[in-house]
């Protein structure tokens, strides 16, 4: 990965071992350190962050990432594109695993049912930036007991190592090549519906205000997840958590 390039970023900044890469993005906007798009590449986080600043276990293997992307005229879904992307880069890779390949409202992508990859993003409003972090268990082998039996990766699946950088490569080529689209306001909730984990599925989510519990529905062209609560009563609700889906 020390030697990947895309034409979509201006600079890129490669390192053996971080904290977090979003944390150093967020440093080089801030100090001017930085300009136009680019991304920051570790090899290894030792401090990596999740979803409510969860740790992320982000060991030598996988593909941890944070792209910064400047002036992007987009306030929401961010997120859900990057997901979308995603998925459409490792089916693309990988065909064998279309089926078992799944995105999971608002932040995950899913394999076999268990997490293989982790997005965050965060805007800075006054910097005009999005930041946009990827986490990947691409040849992660071992994992710690709490997270064995939720989580897995690439190498575990198909027993090969995978190239890091044809992933990134892939990624970020249907990420520009889709862009232009979403900032127009077109999400592809087609595709989002088509592979979605929690699709007629029943789900309960924490919006931090409260609690509901119902059938998921898909997502609409807002992003927000549709949820029937009761029947014939759909409610889309565009934040919270997934706690729990059967």
């Amino acid at each position: 990965m020390k030697n990947f390039s895309h034409p979509f970023f201006d600079e890129i900044f490669y390192f053996i071992k971080l904290s977090s890469t979003n944390r150093y993005a967020e440093k080089l906007i801030k100090t001017n350190e930085a300009q136009g798009n680019f991304l920051v590449i570790a090899s290894e986080q030792s401090s990596g962050i999740g979803r409510k600043k969860n740790p992320w276990f982000s060991p030598k293997g996988g593909i941890w990432i944070t792209a910064a992307i400047y002036g992007l005229s987009v306030e929401s879904n961010l997120t859900i594109f990057t997901g979308i992307c995603i998925h459409k880069a490792l089916i693309e890779l990988f065909p064998e695993m279309k089926s078992t390949l799944k995105i999971k409202w608002p932040n995950d992508i899913y394999l076999s049912d268990k997490k293989l990859c982790g997005i965050l993003s965060k805007h800075l409003t006054a910097r005009k930036y999005h930041l946009i972090g990827i986490g990947i268990n691409s040849n992660v082998i071992v994992f710690p007991d709490e997270f064995s039996d939720t989580a897995t990766s690439l190498q575990k699946e198909f027993r090969i190592e995978v190239n890091n950088t044809e992933v990134m490569r892939n990624i970020f080529d249907k990420f520009s090549e889709n862009l232009p689209d979403f900032i127009e306001g077109k999400l592809d909730v087609k595709y989002f519906n088509r592979y979605s984990l929690l699709k007629g599925k029943r789900v309960e989510l924490d919006t931090d205000f409260d609690k509901f519990s119902g059938i998921a529905k898909g997502i609409n062209k807002s992003g927000a997840m549709l949820i029937e609560l009761k029947p014939g009563m759909i409610q889309p609700f565009y934040a919270g958590t997934v706690v729990s889906w059967d």
